[in-house]
This record gives C-alpha cells, structure tokens and sequence, in this order.
C-alpha cells in the first residue's frame, strides 16, 4: 500500500473518532440536562405539592389591647395546609392593612412550615366628636369611627370638622396635634390629675378650653402660649385650690393671672 492510501485511511479514522467523541459529549450532556430536569421536578414536587411546607402554624405577635392572636391570623386569610410557598406575603400584608386597628404589620415565611405575624395596633389617645364619633391616635391620625359597644372612656375633642369621615385638614390636624399636647400636659398637673379631663374644645374666638371630669369645671387657655397657660395653672393651683368652695370655671388665657369663678356656697 502506497503512503498516500496510508495517510488517507490515517485521516479517515482521526475523523470517525473525532465524531464519536461529538456525539459521546452531546450525550453526556443531554443526560446531565435530563437528570438536572428531574431533579427540579422532585424538588419542585417537594416544595410545591407535597406536605413538608404546608402551614401547620400561624404564629401572630404583637402587643395588643384591640387585637386577637386569633383574629389576627383569620384576618391573614391562610389556612393551615396551604403551601408555604405559594402564600403571598404582599397579600397578606394588604389583608392585614384593611384592619382599621392595624397600625403596621410586617409577615414572613419561617420553614419548613411556619407563617409570622407581626402587628402594631393603633392605641387611641382621644375622641374626635364631629359628624360622628372617631378615635384618634397620639400623632393625631384619625384611627375609626367608634362603633357601638366600644370603648368611649377618652377625652373629647370637639370643634375639629373630619373631612370625609376618615381625614383632617391640615390646620385642623395640627389643632388637634396642639390638643393632644394641652391633654398630656394639663393631666400632669396637680389639677389635672385631680380632675382630670372630659372635654377639650375649640373656639375660633375664644381659643381652646378644657372640661374637667370630676367635679366638671370650664378652664378657657386662648389661642396662645398654650403650654405656658397649663404651667402657669399648676404654679398657681394651691392659691386656686385654697379658697373654699367649688369651682365653676377659669379663664387662663391671659399672662401673669388667672380668674376663677367658684359656685355660691
């Protein structure tokens, strides 16, 4: 056989092999890409459709005084058996959010099979009696209109319009911002702590005034100086307080004095 013919045949088999080794190499490869595809499908099986991430718990948390652990988890709308997975957090958020005492909310997924819930509730600091009556909280946002049944044992805040029974307008919330500050102070005072407060009104004339609880007295601070006034009441109260008889009203809203009306004995 010549050297050509050789070479020839030499050629032919390097190209034989070289192309089984292609096909070996796609092979290898088509098996490793199915064995990686079924192995997805079990995974996803597992996680998907099978029980090991199933809800078994509804764990809710927070400090509440309006709120059940109960009625938090029902408000989730997940029920134990649902998959892990395929709960929405997002959607349980908004869920929680239409609560009206669900201040924040934060939920999270614990595996293999544990739903967390966690809620901050608005605490009413007040009442707003407008059209109708709504708590407010200690930032001054309106809360909920107050339902029968519920718990009404708060200041009065009255003389503050509540724009389509949900919001304040903004001088208005800051009046009640002023309020909600007047309450806190007057009710560290002397006075205040005796008698407390019922009623804190507002007068576009006249200012703010102050309706005690026990033994109801009208106590009229102006428009301003507001914290001033409620100091300079506490400074005075043991010459207000040392004269017999049972006071009808004080008008605090000028500096330096104090007039106090007491009822005839």
């Amino acid at each position: 056989m010549s050297v050509f013919l050789e070479r020839q045949q030499v050629q032919k088999k390097r190209q034989w092999t070289r192309r089984l080794r292609q096909i070996e190499r796609g092979l290898i490869a088509a098996a490793v890409v199915i064995a990686g595809l079924v192995c997805l499908y079990g995974l996803y099986r597992i996680i998907f459709l099978g029980s090991t991430f199933n809800v078994k718990r509804i764990v809710a948390e927070g400090n509440w005084h309006y709120l059940t652990a109960d009625g938090v988890a029902a408000l989730s709308g997940v029920n134990e058996g649902d998959n892990l997975f395929w709960v929405s957090v997002s959607d349980v958020y908004k869920k929680l959010r239409t609560e009206p005492w669900v201040k924040k909310a934060a939920v999270r997924r614990r595996l293999p099979n544990t739903l967390w819930i966690y809620v901050e509730e608005f605490r009413p600091a007040a009442i707003i009696a407008a059209d109708a009556l709504y708590y407010v909280d200690a930032e001054g946002d309106i809360v909920k209109k107050v339902e029968p049944g519920e718990e009404k044992d708060f200041p009065v805040i009255t003389g503050i319009p509540v724009t389509d029974g949900t919001t304040l307008a903004s001088s208005d919330a800051t009046r009640v911002g002023e309020m909600l500050g007047i309450i806190e102070k007057f009710r560290a005072t002397r006075i205040g702590g005796e008698h407390d407060i019922a009623e804190m009104h507002y007068d576009e004339v006249n200012g703010y005034s102050i309706m005690t609880r026990r033994e109801p007295m009208q106590i009229l601070i102006g428009q301003s100086d507001l914290q001033e006034r409620i100091s300079q009441i506490d400074r005075m109260s043991s010459a207000i307080e040392a004269r017999a008889g049972r006071i009808q009203y004080m008008m605090a809203n000028e500096d330096g004095r104090i007039i106090v009306r007491y009822r005839p004995s």
